[in-house]
């Protein structure tokens, strides 16, 4: 029997058009989002190890992999096709799994469209950027870690002005955690890569995430960085379906 893979795809309704993975399956919906520089393609072995779980979809954010290209790069532009995307390829809500960049997306988009977004994992995003050494955000796209040997060829269709309003600051305009986590009405888990291996997510960033958002928890994953699901695929894997199976979340008083 041939191997189950993930098929690429492109929707060409709008503008821009949006490049997408797309594994089908039994269950509920799960919708990845890339980090900074990155593609569909980075979710890979995640998706193989759950396609007995649950349905799950991938898309290129604009100006990444092979999306359209634009002149506006912004968090809240990302959220906006991210919403179109969803109306056209999922029959519900979904579960929406954000690393890094995609973390920022994905709280954007919960808030935003409540009706789009059943549940949120926010995987190994800083959260409260400002606290953050911007250079690290893209250090490993220079760095280029055994993980993280993927991104690569996702570097070669990369909108360099993608990282250029990410230095400008124009990616995070109208950012504001301190007002957005509240809105964020979804069961969300914070998914934290272990700060002595590079992961971005502070235990700061968690304590004051877990004071704002109305209904979330958080896991931990010791021993792995910034790129969770590359390092151990099947590690995370196991948080996800526990969280995407134990649906409605709460919050452990």
């Amino acid at each position: 029997m041939a191997r189950v893979r993930p098929a690429e795809h492109l929707l060409d309704d709008g503008v821009p058009a949006l490049g997408y993975g797309r594994l089908p399956g039994a269950g509920p919906t799960v919708v990845y989002l890339h980090g900074l520089g990155a593609r569909w393609q980075v979710f890979a072995p995640l998706m193989l190890r759950l396609h007995d779980d649950v349905d799950q979809l991938a898309p290129d954010f604009r100006g990444h992999g092979r999306s359209g290209r634009t002149p506006f790069y912004g968090v809240a532009d990302f959220a906006t096709d991210t919403a179109r995307f969803l109306r056209a390829t999922a029959s519900g809500p979904v579960v929406v799994y954000g690393h890094s960049l995609g973390g920022w997306v994905g709280l954007v988009l919960a808030a935003a469209y409540p009706s789009l977004v059943r549940a949120l994992v926010v995987a190994d995003s800083a959260i409260f950027p400002e606290r953050l050494d911007p250079r690290l955000v893209v250090a490993y796209l220079a760095e280029r870690p055994i993980a993280l040997r993927s991104l690569a060829p996702s570097l070669d269709q990369l909108d360099q002005e993608v990282l250029a309003a990410y230095w400008a600051g124009r990616m995070l305009a109208g950012y504001d955690p301190q007002e957005l986590l509240a809105r964020v009405e979804c069961p969300t888990l914070l998914l934290q890569g272990d700060p002595g291996r590079g992961a971005l997510m502070g235990d700061d960033d968690v304590a004051d995430a877990l004071k704002l958002l109305p209904e979330a928890g958080h896991v931990r994953l010791d021993g792995l960085g910034h790129g969770l699901h590359v390092e151990d695929a099947e590690r995370v894997a196991a948080e996800v379906r526990a969280f995407v199976h134990g649906i409605p979340f709460r919050r452990k008083e």
